[in-house]
């Protein structure tokens, strides 16, 4: 597969996945509206918990105060994941598009120092570990790669 290729089916799968996961929440969100839930004293994680229990009576706070405080912060939207293949392709994803643009970089690099005659590819190809060993921390692992593939001719 050539890069033009490998670059449209990555934002393919980008789009597929920002499209089905945007869609999936706002359906959530809709079913899910008009169904907040008060609870029960029993339920509350205040009062399962005797030292934040006991620091709300400190404060002077009621049972109704505490109980209504918790219903508060169920209240609130929280994080869901729906599909965590879905995740997972978008971390693997995301992660192929940095090291492509860090390996697209190091070749960047090395085609600017080449043009330039800054270094030859016979300098390189003698002392290649040191460059190697050196390029690391600098511009990372990718880049070095990307770097080292455009002096070996690969």
């Amino acid at each position: 597969m050539n890069k033009k290729w490998i670059t449209r089916i990555s934002l393919s799968i980008v789009a597929a996945l920002g499209i089905s996961c945007t869609l999936g929440e706002f359906a959530d969100a809709k079913a899910n509206q008009p169904q907040y839930e008060q609870k029960t004293p029993s339920e509350s994680f205040t009062k399962n918990d005797p030292e934040l229990y006991k620091g709300a009576l400190e404060l002077g706070l009621t049972d109704n105060e505490i109980f209504k405080i918790d219903s508060l912060f169920d209240k609130e939207d929280k994080a869901t994941v729906h599909n965590p293949i879905l995740v997972v392709i978008g971390i693997i994803t995301g992660m192929t598009a940095i090291v492509g643009s860090g390996y697209a970089a190091g070749r960047y690099i090395a085609n600017q120092l080449y043009k330039r005659k800054q270094l030859t590819k016979s300098t390189y190809k003698k002392h290649r570990w040191g460059f190697r060993a050196a390029l690391v921390p600098v511009i990372g692992i990718a880049a070095t790669f990307g770097f080292d593939d455009y002096y070996m001719d690969i």
